[in-house]
């Protein structure tokens, strides 16, 4: 009997200790994935004209939400498709329908005078923000052009973030933009397409680290890697973009469901909840959410 109570002391003793370890474990982060798009053959969403529409992929709003719900994704950021152009009204329909779970990202046709006034509507409608998608070629000039300081700050003046979609050879035409607007957040998608074997267009990435409210989305990696899943041979490039930036102005994103044969939806949240070795629990905690959250506040 004796040797039977120490054992039953020492198997409740046991037990205790590791449910206050259970206690004192850090929890899973949250995740919020920063770019996500979706789009449906719905006809009162009609796509733009021309618009090259993939077929055979289920991009609708409550797809996304089973993916999810099924993967703990707290909230995504929906940015505008193309297909739609800048007909936002499919995107303002998610965010009306379910606004806990989604925060938007518009689009307006920068070449035109009335842009600002645009984004203001759109505002109004619910998105917070707008995306711009210079070309690297002459048909992308206009990031230059006499229209965009009126646009950069009505963004500025209505407190929403700026995201950019371009290629590294743009970055020195909005660095001029971004001086002129230090209240304005500013986000590059997808490290500006930077190739892993390119460094003067990582520098030119880099260097805008200097602006203390610019934020980089460190997604593309299937895109831009040479090898499969989990695409390991990007991993330096995205360690330079932490050292420069630092953790909480970068942030992780799946790009669903663009290109799924490159990566599956759940393959690309695992890259940024259990690979990237060199971030620690703090740095991943704010690419898996912290970050985003700072940008595009939930309950707003």
């Amino acid at each position: 009997m004796p040797c039977s109570r120490r054992a039953f002391v020492a198997s409740i003793a046991a037990t205790a200790s590791s449910r206050l370890l259970g206690q004192a474990a850090e929890p899973q982060p949250t995740t919020i994935d920063s770019h996500v798009h979706v789009w449906t053959s719905d006809p009162r969403f009609p796509f733009a004209a021309g618009a090259n529409v993939p077929a055979g992929i289920d991009a609708t709003v409550e797809t996304l939400l089973k993916r999810m719900d099924a993967n703990r994704v707290a909230r995504t950021v929906l940015i505008q498709v193309s297909h739609y152009r800048t007909d936002n009204r499919y995107l303002v329909d998610c965010l009306k329908r379910f606004p806990r779970r989604f925060s938007g990202v518009c689009r307006v046709d920068p070449e035109s005078p009335d842009a600002p006034d645009k984004l203001t509507y759109w505002t109004e409608q619910g998105c917070h923000g707008v995306r711009l998608s210079p070309a690297a070629d002459a048909s992308g000039d206009w990031i230059r052009g006499p229209l965009m300081p009126a646009l950069w700050k009505r963004c500025e003046q209505l407190r929403v973030p700026m995201t950019l979609l371009l290629t590294a050879v743009r970055l020195p035409d909005v660095a001029p933009l971004i001086e002129q607007h230090p209240e304005l957040t500013v986000v590059i998608d997808h490290m500006a397409d930077s190739p892993i074997d390119d460094p003067a267009a990582l520098a030119k990435l880099l260097a805008l680290a200097r602006y203390p409210r610019v934020f980089v989305k460190i997604t593309h990696l299937w895109s831009l890697s040479r090898q499969q899943h989990p695409f390991a041979d990007t991993y330096a490039m995205v360690a330079r973009v932490r050292d420069a930036f630092g953790s909480q102005r970068i942030m992780g994103g799946t790009d669903w469901p663009i290109k799924p044969e490159l990566a599956s939806y759940e393959q690309r949240l695992a890259i940024y909840r259990q690979e990237l070795p060199f971030l620690n629990a703090q740095e991943r905690a704010d690419v898996l959410s912290r970050t985003a959250e700072r940008v595009w506040p939930s309950g707003i």
